[in-house]
């Protein structure tokens, strides 16, 4: 048995009375629909003043729609009848494109249901799986999952990034939350080949002439079991370990000096940092010491120089950065190395790199590479003298 009762639906500044069917199969009519939106504005604003619900924009041409949720209303439909707000630029919704192309009074407003703020994102998703909108994006209720940033965006959001300051609490924050944290090997290997800085090694067994290619410095390390600080050092020194000699490991081909920026073109090449405001330079050996002076790290440095390009307008953390071109970025960097002279024994020893060469007179590497890049000749310390060979 069919039972039947009149209704009252709000159809623009009218209530209708209508009859409606009742059954087990009936679909639940919207609580409100207005058919003139842009008549009727204010009405709509001053009705739902303090609702909570969910809402659908209906093209009445195409029957295209959009599902929205809120739980201020009256605010809610105060800021798609802005114009102001729905033409700013970072606000990239496909509804306020379409309210601009056809006009308001191509669209029909519909509230579907008043509920509570508890029920919101649930409802809206039930209205989701119902009616599929078409001019949204986000298929979750309360949930960005698909959303897709234009490049112009992406851009913004990575030059955000790259100058924001983090305070010491965040820090703290972020170093606790991972804590105790382990990750598989699947992720492990991820982040080890999309590192690069990571340097390939060759081991060549000297007996056996079997030869082994590792994709780290830390991997071979663990093959052999010393250090990665240790592989690199007897990588540097061309010195045999156990039997084996280490090499570093071509790239696809490419040259030797082009693939393996980490230890030459990153570490050893001369740069100028000018300070914006005051236009003062200072000079710097090596990149490490810029990363160091700047509190960033050494990759992010080396993207930096080479998106700018040298170029005045580009400033990082308040400096402009260039590249120095004179002498000592010129030298072939695999065959740099440095003469030691002790002026007490007149001792002379000459090390292959500036790393060998600071830790065997017990002298930080940044201190080092100064002397050197100030062209100075006193004796450092009183004691030794240091000189490119």
């Amino acid at each position: 048995m069919l039972l039947s009762r009149p209704v009252s639906i709000f159809i623009g500044t009218c209530a209708l009375s209508s009859k409606r069917t009742m059954s087990t199969t009936s679909e639940q009519l919207p609580a409100r629909v207005y058919n003139n939106t842009d008549k009727d504005k204010e009405l709509i604003i001053n009705e739902n003043k303090g609702q909570s619900g969910i809402y659908r924009w209906v093209h009445k041409e195409s029957g295209k729609s959009y599902i929205g949720s809120s739980n201020k209303l009256n605010i809610r439909f105060k800021q798609y009848f802005n114009y102001n707000h729905i033409t700013y630029p970072k606000r990239n919704m496909t509804i306020y494109k379409a309210l601009l192309k056809y006009g308001y009074a191509e669209f029909r407003l519909e509230i579907l249901e008043y509920c509570n703020t508890n029920k919101l994102i649930e409802r809206e998703q039930f209205y989701f799986d119902k009616y599929n909108p078409e001019y949204n994006i986000l298929k979750i209720a309360g949930s960005p999952l698909g959303y897709r940033h234009s490049e112009a965006a992406k851009n913004l959001i990575s030059i955000a990034s790259k100058n924001r300051k983090v305070s010491e609490s965040t820090r703290e924050l972020k170093r606790k939350a991972l804590l105790g944290r382990t990750l598989d090997k699947e992720h492990l290997e991820k982040m080890r080949l999309s590192n690069t800085l990571r340097q390939s090694v060759l081991l060549t067994n000297t007996k056996t002439g079997k030869i082994q290619e590792f994709s780290s410095m830390t991997d071979a390390g663990e093959y052999l079991g010393i250090s990665r600080v240790s592989v690199r050092k007897y990588l540097l020194s061309n010195i045999p370990f156990n039997d084996y000699t280490i090499t570093k490991a071509p790239l696809n081909g490419k040259d030797d000096v082009e693939s393996s920026f980490t230890s030459d073109v990153v570490s050893q090449q001369p740069v100028l940092l000018t300070n914006k405001l005051t236009g003062i330079s200072q000079e710097f050996y090596s990149m490490t010491e810029v990363a160091k002076f700047l509190g960033i790290s050494r990759k992010r440095l080396w993207n930096f120089l080479s998106n700018t390009a040298n170029t005045e307008n580009e400033t990082l953390k308040g400096y402009t950065v260039s590249k120095i071109t004179d002498k000592y970025a010129k030298v072939n960097k695999k065959s740099i190395k440095i003469e030691v002279t002790d002026i007490d024994t007149n001792e002379v020893n000459i090390y292959p790199s500036f790393t060998l060469a600071a830790e065997a007179v017990g002298v930080p590497r940044a201190s080092l590479s100064g002397y050197l890049a100030k062209n100075r000749t006193n004796p450092y310390r009183k004691k030794y003298i240091f000189k490119l060979v």
